[in-house]
């Protein structure tokens, strides 16, 4: 009786490598591969965008403050935009620039004794996608700091707009990777 199937070296008789053989992908599986890779990262970025800009950041450990003296640079906003170059002070640093501020003007009474006083030193902190309405600024903005020492990140509805288009980009990619590899390795929707 002849024997039935694949009986070459290295065939296990189920259609899939033998022993001491491995699984080779072909070029469009490692394309699909590759854009399952890249709409993960794209996926990850806009997480990470999105989560900035709702305020969701302290729940994943990030600094969230909320800041007043707001003071934005930007003259030409209309209303309902962000504005880029914003400053403001922390409840802290409103405490420390007053005390600051006391101690200059006392300073300034002495200047006919002691000369000329040191200015007062105002610490402010820096604040990106500030929502404004185009003529006042907001009495107060609440922020995200990314890193230790970096600009803050004001929650806004602009920037997690932003965030959403890596987000569902990144989504669309892996999926259409998935599709591809499933496609040239002969699987097809079951």
């Amino acid at each position: 009786m002849a024997a039935m199937g694949n009986t070459g070296p290295g065939s296990a008789g189920n259609g899939g490598p033998g022993r001491g053989e491995r699984a080779r992908w072909s070029g469009r599986q490692l394309k699909g591969a590759a854009l399952v890779l890249a709409g993960a990262l794209l996926f990850a970025v806009g997480g990470f965008i999105v989560v900035t800009g709702t305020g969701l950041s302290k729940l994943v450990g990030m600094r969230v403050e909320t800041f007043g003296r707001i003071s934005c640079h930007d003259t030409r906003a209309e209303k309902g935009q962000t504005v880029w170059h914003c400053s403001g002070e922390t409840p802290a640093q409103q405490r420390a620039n007053d005390a600051e501020r006391e101690r200059a003007a006392r300073d300034a009474l002495r200047a006919h004794v002691d000369g000329m006083p040191k200015a007062a030193q105002i610490e402010r902190s820096r604040i990106t996608f500030a929502d404004h309405d185009g003529r006042n600024d907001p009495e107060t903005i609440t922020a995200t700091q990314v890193f230790e020492g970096g600009r803050w990140f004001a929650h806004s509805g602009q920037l997690f707009g932003y965030g959403m288009i890596p987000l569902l980009g990144g989504a669309v990619m892996a999926a259409w990777g998935v599709y591809r590899v499933r496609e040239a390795a002969g699987v097809r929707g079951r």
